[in-house]
């Protein structure tokens, strides 16, 4: 008990520096350099251009209805990390507008912002991600696709929001280059991003050897939704027999396998990166178990 509980202080802790992190990226570096970020951020951003509403109330707008329908169909924790996190950032944001707080304006180091703005913002992406949480607005949704889709790649869901996001930017900025500077800042977050979380964002190989392999059998298939292979080992060790799970995941999926790994302590569990997948991966068929649990 005690463990989870610091585990918990801790990710509040990371959601606390992750919403100032990405206050700052939006007031200070963002909206002076006049583009919009993708994503909900965009859309905020665009609003407050067109309205002259602080975008910490649109986002909070947006979300909450989002996280309420996503509490009845993914991880309350999840939910719980994402709402803690929209709502940080958002009274920062109204913050930082009352106080006044100081804005990098310049026009002749505009692009400064652009990666300045970009490397904060694909940070704060891969910490909650990492904790088991998300920045919310569109990844919210992606998750409950995932969800029920398990095998579909929500990055493509992602990206085109993002990239139909930055179009409409061109008719609240008037101009191209706010459009250029957009595109640059996404690549520079996933960038970011990516080297924090240091893995694929298309999947990724999962290996389990332990000598209990029925004890994850339902975890994987029923909770994971994905299928596994389980091969037969012997330890060179211990000199006794062993099991392999092998398993292709989600890297959003990553957070849940290890506390899945965590309840069985005496398990060894390693992961790589998965370039490419095709296949069985994208099984659409009812569970084993499911087809069991249909009978009764």
């Amino acid at each position: 008990m005690g463990k989870e509980i610091w585990r918990v202080f801790k990710d509040i802790l990371w959601i606390i520096c992750s919403s100032i992190v990405s206050a700052i990226a939006l007031h200070t570096f963002v909206n002076p350099a006049n583009f919009a970020p993708s994503g909900v951020d965009g859309i905020a951003m665009m609003t407050q251009k067109l309205f002259g509403i602080n975008m910490g109330y649109i986002t909070f707008a947006i979300n909450i209805p989002l996280l309420i329908i996503a509490w009845f169909f993914i991880n309350k924790r999840y939910v719980i990390y994402t709402a803690l996190f929209t709502t940080m950032t958002s009274y920062m944001l109204i913050l930082m507008e009352r106080i006044n707080m100081y804005e990098y304006v310049t026009e002749s180091n505009a692009w400064i912002a652009v990666f300045a703005s970009g490397i904060m913002l694909g940070a704060r992406a891969a910490v909650m991600i990492k904790i088991g949480g998300s920045t919310g607005g569109v990844a919210i949704i992606a998750t409950m696709v995932q969800k029920k889709r398990p095998y579909m790649n929500i990055e493509t869901l992602i990206s085109s929001f993002s990239y139909v996001t930055i179009a409409l930017s061109f008719f609240v900025y008037g101009n191209i280059e706010s459009v250029i500077m957009a595109i640059v800042q996404m690549m520079v977050f996933n960038i970011a991003m990516d080297a924090i979380l240091k893995s694929s964002r298309n999947a990724v190989e999962v290996r389990i050897i332990t000598d209990k392999p029925e004890e994850f059998k339902e975890d994987i298939l029923n909770n994971l939704r994905h299928g596994a292979t389980i091969l037969d080992g012997h330890g060179m060790f211990t000199d006794t027999e062993k099991a392999m799970i092998v398993t292709i995941i989600n890297i959003r999926q990553m957070n849940d396998l290890i506390k899945l790994a965590q309840k069985h302590p005496d398990s060894f569990v390693y992961f790589s990166d998965v370039n490419g997948v095709w296949g069985n991966f994208r099984w659409k068929k009812v569970l084993p178990l499911e087809k069991e649990a249909k009978k009764w």
